[in-house]
C-alpha cells in the first residue's frame, strides 16, 4: 500500500505544532496549511513533512517501503480518529 495524499485531510498538518513549535500557527496546525488542506510550500516542506526521506534516512534498513506506508497510513487513521473524537466531545460539551 503506497501512501495516497491525493485526498488527505490533513491530519498531521494540524497537529504539527505539537511536535515543531516553529511551525504552529497558533493552533497546533502548520503555519503553511491553507484552507483547501493545502500545503503551501509542498515542493520545499520541512524534512519532518517528507516521509520518502525520512524513509531512505532513517527507515529503509529497517523496514521495507511496504511496511513503512502501512506505518504511516496507520498513523493517519489514528489521527483522524483521534479528530473525529475531540469533535464529538466538543459536541457534547456544547449540548
Amino acid at each position: 500500500m503506497a501512501i495516497n495524499c491525493e485526498n488527505c485531510k490533513a491530519y498531521c498538518c494540524r497537529v504539527i505544532g505539537k511536535i515543531v513549535p516553529e511551525l504552529d500557527r497558533g493552533d497546533c496546525a502548520c503555519i503553511h496549511l491553507t484552507e483547501d488542506n493545502k500545503c503551501e510550500i509542498y515542493e520545499n516542506r520541512p524534512f519532518i513533512c517528507n516521509t520518502d526521506r525520512i524513509y531512505k534516512k532513517y527507515f529503509s534498513n529497517k523496514y521495507t517501503i511496504e511496511q513503512w506506508n502501512e506505518l504511516n497510513h496507520k498513523a493517519c487513521e489514528e489521527l483522524k480518529n483521534d479528530e473525529e473524537q475531540q469533535y464529538k466531545e466538543q459536541g457534547q460539551k456544547d449540548s
